[in-house]
């Protein structure tokens, strides 16, 4: 009995140290961050501007993502959603900058524990089109700071968008022929 008691107290403080140190190298980790990525899709840059612009089908194409509901417009312009997904709900702003090469996701909800903006290029390529993302991130709380830099990875959910627009571009013209 006394063993087990020793051993869970080291268990605990082994667990209290690591949440520590986590929180330490946090909060020397700064809250702002830029990730990219990019990825040729092979398909016409009209298709894909119109995949990235059409918010509403996400749910479709994007496997995280279960559903979205258009929110009332708000003084921001463009079009204001919450999706809901993975990390449960979130609002967001979107907006084509540039028709059918740039558009910008901006996350409008505050409460969160991160959030930012991207930036979304398209440019047509011998290939097909080019598609880079610019994530300029904030994450608020010192743990969160850690695990999105040392174990998610900033660019984890732009490479994931990249894949699941590339699957969706793959398969919408391979079911065209």
């Amino acid at each position: 009995m006394k063993t087990t008691i020793i051993v869970l107290g080291m268990a605990v403080g082994a667990i209290a140290l690591l949440v520590l140190i986590t929180y330490i190298v946090g909060a020397f980790l700064p809250a702002e961050h830029v990730a990219e990525g990019e990825r040729v899709v092979r398909g016409p840059i009209e298709l894909i501007a119109e995949r990235i612009r059409d918010v509403e089908s996400q749910p479709k194409w994007r496997r995280r993502v279960k559903s979205i509901e258009l929110l009332p417009p708000d003084n921001a312009g463009g079009i204001h959603y919450r999706e809901v997904g993975a990390n449960g709900p979130m609002a967001f702003r979107f907006r084509e900058v540039t028709p059918n090469r740039q558009f910008e996701s901006v996350i409008a909800d505050d409460a969160l524990p991160f959030g930012g903006r991207w930036i979304i290029s398209i440019d047509p390529v011998d290939d097909g089109t080019r598609v880079r993302i610019r994530e300029e991130g904030t994450v608020r709380p010192p743990i969160f700071r850690t695990l999105s830099r040392f174990v998610f990875g900033h660019q984890s959910t732009l490479l994931r968008y990249l894949d699941d627009l590339e699957t969706a571009i793959t398969a919408k013209r391979v079911t065209k022929t």
